[in-house]
């Protein structure tokens, strides 16, 4: 009974989740449960209410909220980890993994992802690019784009396979003041030609208010639901300490989260919870070399 009870309940769980959710472009506040290919936010992002588009990278983060145009933003090279595990149900688990190695031309990224159990998987591989570009003697324009090859495999169903290509786009409009701008599945790519996937417009700003204390807020939409809208904090008391917290609307969410810095080294802590469904825990680990 359990064996059959265990999965009915889980795919129950993400389908009222996505009915509550998809306005969020298909992937919650809290990561990772998305609709068929989970979007991975980052830890960050994930500790600040979904919120983070206009968010540069941040030390050792190449997740930059879903937004490609972050990568032009790291300095070095950068191999992250991440997971999450949906609503604590370890079926709705979530890994991933991303490598952004900067150079003269651009800022190159790639990386896999992997969701679900036996019964539904759900992966994903990430090919992308970004570059800045001057404008005038002191603002910096971020530009890239990414391509995403999904896979959805269910026993006894079979397996199907799309492309979809993200874009973003971010930059200073006054010191402090930064924007950002992310589309999702521009191509409008969906599974076996049936199953269409989310495609969602982002904008959002970050301020930041003092060299310690940055206030970000996005609003999301997706082009078959309600417009989202997510706002959180990151205080650094001290540099190696961030605290963070946030909260968003369609579905209503908290989430609260702490990063750690030393040397190269990042490790990133989020926990998010949805008013219905729970909390959903997430860990992000980053290396700069």
């Amino acid at each position: 009974m359990r064996v059959v009870l265990v999965p009915t309940l889980c795919l129950l769980a993400a389908s009222v989740f996505v009915a509550s959710a998809r306005a969020q472009s298909g992937a919650p506040a809290t990561p990772g449960a998305g609709a068929y290919v989970p979007d991975v936010l980052g830890a960050r992002a994930a500790a600040m209410g979904g919120a983070g588009v206009a968010l540069g990278g941040d030390g050792a983060d190449p997740w930059g909220a879903r937004n490609p145009a972050a990568w032009a933003a790291l300095p070095r090279r950068t191999a992250a980890l991440y997971g999450d595990e949906g609503f604590g149900l370890s079926e709705l688990r979530l890994a991933a993994a991303r490598i952004v190695v900067p150079t003269r031309i651009a800022a190159f990224a790639v990386g896999a992802q992997a969701f679900g159990y036996e019964s539904f998987r759900a992966s994903a591989f990430t090919l992308g690019a970004a570059r800045a570009f001057s404008l005038g003697t002191s603002r910096v324009l971020m530009a890239g784009a990414a391509a995403h090859l999904h896979t959805v495999s269910i026993p006894d169903y079979g397996s199907a396979s799309v492309v979809t290509l993200d874009v973003g786009v971010r930059a200073a409009l006054v010191p402090g003041l930064d924007a950002g701008f992310r589309a999702s599945n521009v191509a409008a790519g969906s599974l076996a030609g049936r199953e269409p996937l989310p495609r969602t417009l982002a904008l959002g700003f970050a301020y930041r208010a003092h060299a310690r204390l940055t206030v970000a807020a996005d609003v999301e939409k997706d082009v078959r639901y309600p417009a989202s809208l997510r706002a959180g904090v990151e205080a650094r008391p001290v540099a190696a300490l961030a605290l963070r917290a946030g909260a968003t609307t369609a579905p209503r969410a908290v989430s609260a989260g702490v990063g750690l810095r030393t040397g190269p080294l990042a490790i990133d802590l989020a926990a998010a919870r949805h008013e219905s469904l729970g909390w959903t825990p997430a860990v992000g680990l980053g290396v700069r070399f």
